[in-house]
C-alpha cells in the first residue's frame, strides 16, 4: 500500500453516510485530491475537529484497496486559515477561490504554484492586512495567468493596437475575444463590462512579479469594484463554469457593502 504525506488545504467537505467525510483538498505535492475520511465524525482522537474548509493541514493518505478513493489516514493542523470562517465576507471570498481551484484543476495534477498562491491569499485574508477584494483580484489574475487564460489587457484583442497608442480612456470587454476592444473595432453584444485605462494597467501590474510586490498597487474603491466585476465575469467564462460560491459572494457584498 502506497502512502503519501503532504501539506494540504481543505477546499470542500461533505458528509458521507453517518460517520464518514469526503474531502477535496489542494496539496503541495499532488494537486487536487479527493479523500474519504472514515469515521471522521466520531473519531476525536484521529481528526479532532480539524477537517474544516480552508484548514491548512499536513496529511497522510493512501490509495486504499483497488482503484477506489484515496483514504485519509492522519491529519494535523498546520495553520489557522479556518478562523476566517467567523467572518462571512472572508468566507465568501475564500469559498470562491477554493471552488475555482476545485472546478478547474484535474485531480492529481501537481501544481505547487497554485498551492502557494492559495496559501498566500489565505494568510493575508486571516491577517486582515489587505482588503479581501484586492486579494481576490490578485488571486484571479494569477490563477488564470498560470492556467494560460490571462486576459488581453495590454492591446486591443481584435486589432492588436497597443493600449498606450490609443487615446481612449475606457474600453469595452469582449469575453469571447478574451480581453479589451478599442472603439475602432466591432464591440461585443453587451457593453456592460468596461475597464478604464488606469484600472487595466493596475491589473497588468498584478499579473507578474512576486506576490508581495503585486499587492503594493493601490486601487480606488471604484476601480477595485470595476476590476472585480470584470474578473468575476471573465474567469467563469473561460473556465467554462460559474462557481455557485460566486452568487453567495455577490449577495454578501450587496448586503454588507462591497469589501
Amino acid at each position: 500500500m502506497t502512502h503519501f504525506t503532504t501539506p494540504a488545504i481543505v477546499l470542500r467537505r461533505r458528509d458521507y453516510g453517518d460517520f464518514d467525510l469526503i474531502l477535496t483538498v489542494l496539496t503541495l505535492d499532488h494537486g487536487v485530491v479527493s479523500l474519504i475520511a472514515k469515521s471522521a465524525k466520531k473519531s476525536v482522537k484521529r481528526f479532532p475537529g480539524i477537517l474544516e474548509p480552508f484548514a491548512g493541514l499536513n496529511i497522510v493518505y493512501n490509495q486504499g484497496r483497488g482503484k477506489g478513493m484515496m483514504v485519509l489516514e492522519e491529519a494535523s493542523l498546520e495553520s489557522t486559515f479556518g478562523t476566517l470562517r467567523s467572518d462571512i465576507l472572508k468566507t465568501a471570498y475564500a469559498s470562491y477561490w477554493a471552488e475555482l481551484v476545485a472546478l478547474w484543476l484535474e485531480e492529481g495534477q501537481t501544481r505547487p504554484d497554485i498551492y502557494r498562491l492559495m496559501v498566500f491569499v489565505l494568510e493575508h485574508l486571516v491577517r486582515d492586512d489587505v482588503p479581501a477584494a484586492l486579494l481576490s483580484l490578485l488571486f484571479q489574475m494569477r490563477f488564470v495567468g498560470q492556467e494560460g487564460l490571462r486576459p488581453v489587457l495590454e492591446r486591443c484583442a481584435c486589432c492588436h493596437i497597443e493600449v498606450d497608442q490609443l487615446a481612449q480612456q475606457h474600453f469595452c470587454i469582449d469575453l469571447k475575444q478574451g480581453g479589451i476592444v478599442c472603439h475602432e473595432c466591432p464591440g461585443p453584444e453587451s457593453t456592460q463590462l468596461r475597464l478604464g485605462k488606469g484600472t487595466l494597467k493596475q491589473l497588468l501590474w498584478m499579473a507578474d512579479g512576486d506576490l508581495p510586490t503585486a499587492l503594493r498597487v493601490r486601487f480606488t474603491p471604484w476601480a477595485l469594484a470595476e476590476a472585480n466585476d470584470f474578473l468575476e465575469a471573465f474567469v467563469p467564462f473561460h473556465i467554462g463554469r460559474t462557481p455557485k460560491s460566486l452568487g453567495f459572494l455577490r449577495q454578501v457584498r450587496k448586503e454588507g457593502g462591497r469589501g
